[in-house]
């Protein structure tokens, strides 16, 4: 199978390093602003490729006909058996001199692959005067190479529509209201864009006026178009709909969403399962001993009886039906499809052991905040102690809160936002408990009550309250806030239940009050409440040791310790820029439902992956058995090479197709 091409650099030494080629080793179609040669010419290389592309397909198809009419001149008793054994090695040439070449580079590379086994049968059938057994061999093998090539081009085709979200160029207005067409990989952050009607967002904004809206559903899988109102975020990738809309860019081209989704899907390859780095190793440790088992069937019978014609043709049979190429081409194809398949749903899977993995959960633990909860906290309740006004309460918890990175410090900051930078000082933040810090010489800590008491300070609790502030080593209020439940937290913890998932646990640093609260509307039963990221990670490793797997969702910096001791780390795409890059799977649509879709698909995608190496290991036992016996003709070996693998490579592209019955993104 033709693997994808890593990323290479434009080689000239212009300033715009950044032209580079694409996910598929193809370069980009705009030209660099440097002028250079190279990069100029970018375009007309890849017209020239496509061109040479379909060029190819029409020359295979004319030499596979003129080989099958080679073969059939061969056949007819018009000519005697010296003329017809030329049409029969004319035919094999035709079809099959690509195995020459071929087989030598295997031979180079101290590899027995399926071109070197090819080309040994053909000669061989030759020299014991089977001359139509060998031409047919050839364009069996050739026809079903091709239609193989086909498919997995179709494949791969399929999977490359998913790298189509990107946009190359976008329009730039300056401080005078002037528009410029950039490079999208120029675009700095606080950059006013101009996005044309039906163009795709080039990089992650936030819309700057009401009216329009945006189809995200190449990003996040979701259909329904989303309407923009100031504020509005709008990740790149997105297509705009039928008005110009001005966005202001909040992320590099680099690290917006659709550049994360592209590097991914390219780097999952990298993530081998376990299922292929085993059928790598067994293809490895196979070929050799089923070639010594062809050598010796042609040579010990033959020694015995004398009747070498008979014990070769059948070490050929032998020989050709132990191709593995089916397995070694099939299972990578079903992971990558597999992945692709999610990717259509905005669900990016980093690699074909998460696939694996996935199907093997039994556990899923999900953060509450930002996860089952949605990120926009507001302040619902003040509670101010000992004389403290409301007005100090939240000056104090704006003041501490100002360089935190919880997701609840959103809240206090819009609630506060007239902080004096050059008050604070010694500022410090425990991550999941809150922050340490002084702000005009007085000794601020602020976070939860487990912090306040960690540090000596008497407080009556305040119930459901997530924020206390203490001044001096005095407590003076709490706050209590409150995250919207994600409309589809209810539905996924239903759906992973009904999927057989054992164990659903929400883990939370919040009290015990506020998240049984909101455990009870998403049906979760089993809650941890009040825990620091390292208790998280600790009930984690506790669930591993019991002998689950265990998958675990979050969206903060603070989650990152155990999305990465998770079996698969699942980070929420609205989630910290750490989560995403530690995740093993990113939901771009932050629908903790696709969840279900995940587990389903990938449940779906190893029982046809597996199913492809017991039908391809099946089929070649019984025709290696019955060439042995004599009992298997040449086109049964053929069948079981290249027969098997087109119906294992089609087998694992449908996996494209069958994403849509698992659930809605």
């Amino acid at each position: 199978m033709k693997e994808i091409d890593e990323e290479k650099d434009c080689y000239c030494e212009c300033e715009h390093e950044h032209h580079e080629h694409d996910h598929l080793g193809h370069e980009h179609e705009h030209s660099c602003a440097c002028g250079c040669e190279h990069c100029e010419r970018a375009g007309e290389l890849n017209i020239g490729e496509e061109e040479e592309e379909e060029g190819s397909k029409a020359f295979i198809i004319i030499k596979i006909v003129i080989s099958a009419i080679l073969m059939v001149l061969g056949l007819l008793p018009l000519f005697d058996s010296n003329i017809k054994l030329i049409f029969f090695i004319a035919s094999a040439i035709v079809s099959g001199y690509e195995l020459i070449p071929e087989a030598f580079e295997e031979l180079k590379d101290k590899k027995l692959g399926e071109n070197l086994l090819m080309l040994i049968a053909i000669t061989a059938a030759f020299a014991i005067g089977e001359g139509f057994e060998a031409a047919a061999v050839s364009l069996f093998f050739r026809v079903g190479e091709t239609i193989e090539d086909y498919s997995v081009e179709k494949s791969k085709k399929a999977i490359k529509k998913l790298y189509e979200i990107s946009n190359d160029t976008a329009t730039v207005v300056d401080a005078d209201g002037k528009t410029k067409e950039l490079d999208s990989c120029d675009i700095k952050v606080g950059d006013m864009i101009l996005v044309s009607p039906f163009e795709k967002v080039p990089v992650d904004c936030v819309a700057l006026e009401d009216g329009g809206s945006v189809d995200t559903s190449a990003v996040t899988g979701e259909a329904i178009p989303v309407e923009i109102t100031e504020g509005t975020k709008i990740l790149s990738g997105s297509i705009n709909g039928p008005s110009a809309i001005k966005l202001k860019a909040t992320a590099a081209y680099e690290d917006s969403a659709a550049a994360k989704i592209i590097k991914t899907v390219e780097q999952s390859a990298k993530n081998k399962s376990s299922t292929d780095k085993f059928i790598t190793k067994f293809a490895s440790v196979y070929t050799p001993i089923v070639v010594s088992l062809a050598v010796l069937l042609a040579v010990i019978p033959s020694l015995v009886t004398g009747n070498w014609t008979v014990y070769i043709h059948r070490a050929l049979i032998f020989l050709v039906a132990s191709c593995p190429c089916a397995l070694v081409l099939s299972v990578p194809l079903g992971f990558f499809a597999a992945i692709g398949a999610q990717s259509k749903k905005g669900i990016v899977v980093k690699g074909g052991k998460f696939i694996e993995a996935l199907s093997k959960t039994d556990a899923v633990l999900f953060d509450k905040t930002g996860t089952l909860t949605d990120d926009n906290f507001e302040i619902t309740d003040i509670t101010v102690f000992d004389g403290y006004t409301k007005e100090d309460l939240l000056k104090y918890a704006g003041y501490a809160e100002k360089y935190s990175t919880h997701p609840l410090s959103e809240a206090v900051k819009r609630a506060y936002p007239d902080v004096d930078e050059s008050k604070i000082s010694n500022f410090s933040e425990i991550k999941g408990s809150g922050t340490r810090l002084i702000v005009d010489g007085k000794n601020v800590i602020c976070g939860s009550e487990k912090l306040l008491r960690e540090n000596h300070i008497e407080f009556d609790t305040v119930s459901g309250a997530q924020i206390y502030v203490a001044l001096d080593g005095k407590a003076i209020g709490a706050l209590t806030l409150a995250g919207k439940l994600r409309e589809q937290s209810k539905a996924a913890v239903e759906g992973l239940r009904a999927s057989g998932i054992k164990r659903i646990v929400m883990l939370t640093g919040d009290n015990e009050a506020a998240a049984k609260a909101v455990a009870e509307k998403c049906s979760v039963t089993e809650v941890k409440a009040q825990l620091l990221p390292e208790d998280k990670t600790e009930f984690l490793k506790q669930l591993q040791s019991e002998g689950s797997s265990v998958a675990f969702v979050g969206d903060g910096i603070n989650d990152t310790p155990t999305l990465s001791e998770a079996d698969v780390g699942i980070a929420m795409g609205s989630g910290t820029a750490a989560a995403i890059e530690t995740g093993d799977v990113v939901l771009m649509n932050s629908n903790p439902a696709n969840i279900v879709s995940a587990v389903r698909m990938s449940r779906h995608a190893m029982r046809v992956i597996k199913c492809n190496v017991a039908f391809a290991i099946a089929v070649k036992i019984a025709v290696l058995i019955l060439g042995a016996l004599g009992l298997a003709p040449m086109w049964a070996a053929v069948f079981a090479d290249v027969g098997v693998c087109i119906i294992c490579v089609l087998n694992s592209t449908r996996l494209l197709l069958d994403g849509k019955k698992y659930g809605s993104s």
